[in-house]
């Protein structure tokens, strides 16, 4: 992790950046739909989903030179491992609450409902993650409004942590 409280996961930036709004979406799909699965969050009509790496010159034995284009898939880890890293941030989901409900008294942010699925994990410490990561990802659009700018990744350099 990067710094005392990270605000975005070490496996996607600061070189990805661009991916968390995509990460964050497939994140959701999985926690409000009971029938989908991780495998399932990677794919885009029957297709799963990849990006294409700008191609690389590579120099054959005979001298010519080749371009070479490589896609890379999208992993169905990666969304686990997302999730995993959402439902970690309970200080950072507690303070998001306390910065909301300091602009906005009559919020009703501490009533959110994290529930998941049962079946979405197979132990009691990844369903604690699950239902937190959920509470945060219904909590960000109501902070997103509130402050006027994005939650992630500036988080919390405007929330005063330092």
């Amino acid at each position: 992790m990067v710094g005392r409280l990270p605000t975005t996961p070490t496996f996607v930036l600061p070189y990805k950046r661009f991916a968390t709004p995509c990460l964050l979406t497939r994140a959701e799909d999985y926690l409000q739909d009971p029938a989908i699965t991780y495998r399932k969050t990677v794919r885009h009509e029957r297709r799963v989903i990849a990006y294409t790496r700008p191609p690389q010159r590579t120099v054959s034995k005979h001298a010519s030179e080749h371009e070479h284009c490589e896609d890379a898939i999208v992993d169905h880890s990666l969304i686990w491992r997302m999730l995993g890293w959402l439902g970690s941030l309970t200080l950072v989901l507690d303070q998001a609450r306390a910065m909301i409900l300091q602009r906005n008294p009559e919020s009703t942010c501490h009533r959110v409902d994290g529930s998941v699925d049962p079946h979405k994990a197979r132990s009691l410490d990844r369903m604690a993650k699950l239902e937190t990561a959920r509470q945060l990802l219904q909590i960000i659009p109501e902070w997103e409004a509130c402050f006027g700018c994005r939650f992630f990744p500036r988080f919390a350099t405007r929330a005063g942590f330092d």
